[in-house]
């Protein structure tokens, strides 16, 4: 009741204008009277004889408006904005607006509440995948008086790349605010990613073979880092035994190269999706599918397309393409 009466003293206040328009008229009568003689109890006659009609309508439009008001709210509580309608000319377009809004609106908040559940989805994901090799740590020291530490090694290593992916995807959303360009050595970067997973080489029994020539280019190293280690990663992953990565550059196109299991020829138009895994994924494990779906995001945001061909127990070759006004390749270090 508080709140109506509220409502109704706020839409009386907004009809000042007519009730200005109102005075301004009997001044002006008032003036012509003066200026031509005429009696002054003429102006107390025309008061008489409108204020009440004039009340009238004040009353009839605070009535209209009163009602669209509690008829607006209740349709937007029940997001029903298609049968939103208010009187008068600017009433309707008013009325346009506020549908394209509350639409709009409704829109991003339904996306978001995607967007969370599709977070909180990928979170349980994740911790599982974080757990496994725990458990299987666990495991092993309880049927073991000692654990090697090649194995120990292994399954922290193991942990903790799951546990980057998931720090990277947090920061995915707003990582465009964290990019410093500057020219790097990409032979450099190659190599340091290289050297961070080395374990993660020597547990798959896969070595890597570079020829990267010292060549600028322009971009953010940390963030180019995450593209090169997931894309590098899941080639150690998914390599045979005692193979070989090979990583080259030549012509602004950093190549990855290996020679394992592959993709298949129907699952390559999704492998940037997120939460694909594919195939490979359910049968090797440890795949959230996020890793590409991250990678190409990264790519976009630093002008970098990414091109993966594949054929099935051959290998898979992904390529990096560099701006060519970004990237320049200098043997001058």
């Amino acid at each position: 009741m508080k709140n109506n009466t509220k409502l109704v003293f706020k839409i009386i206040i907004s009809e000042w204008i007519n009730l200005v328009i109102y005075l301004l008229f009997l001044a002006l009568f008032c003036f012509i009277c003066i200026l031509y003689k005429v009696d002054l109890n003429v102006i107390g006659d025309l008061t008489r004889y409108t204020i009440m009609p004039f009340l009238m309508i004040i009353g009839f439009q605070v009535y209209r408006k009163y009602t669209d008001v509690k008829a607006t709210n209740t349709l937007i509580k029940e997001e029903n904005f298609k049968r939103i309608h208010l009187h008068g000319f600017y009433g309707r377009l008013y009325a346009q607006t506020l549908q394209k809004f509350m639409k709009q609106k409704l829109t991003e908040n339904r996306n978001l509440m995607e967007s969370l559940k599709n977070r909180e989805d990928y979170l349980i994901l994740w911790s599982h995948e974080m757990k496994t090799p725990l458990t299987s740590l666990l495991m092993i020291a309880e049927n073991n008086s000692s654990v090697p530490s090649e194995e120990v090694s292994e399954k922290i290593e193991l942990v903790n790349y799951q546990l980057k992916q998931l720090l990277t995807f947090d920061r995915l959303d707003d990582f465009n605010h964290d990019l410093v360009f500057e020219k790097i050595n990409l032979s450099d970067c190659v190599k340091k990613v290289i050297q961070q997973n080395v374990s993660f080489f020597l547990s798959h029994d896969v070595m890597p073979k570079i020829t990267v020539p010292p060549a600028k280019i322009l971009t953010d190293s940390k963030w180019l880092s995450i593209i090169l280690e997931q894309v590098i990663t899941n080639a150690v992953k998914y390599s045979d035994k005692n193979g070989i990565v090979q990583i080259s550059f030549n012509d602004d196109t950093l190549t990855i190269v290996d020679h394992g299991i592959g993709i298949a020829k129907s699952e390559l138009p999704r492998i940037f999706e997120q939460g694909f895994t594919g195939s490979n994924g359910r049968t090797h494990g440890e795949a959230t599918g996020m890793g590409l779906y991250m990678a190409q995001r990264i790519a976009k945001i630093l002008g970098i397309k990414v091109k993966v061909s594949s054929i099935e127990n051959v290998g898979t070759t992904v390529k990096l393409f560099f701006n060519s006004k970004k990237s320049r390749q200098n043997n001058k270090l």
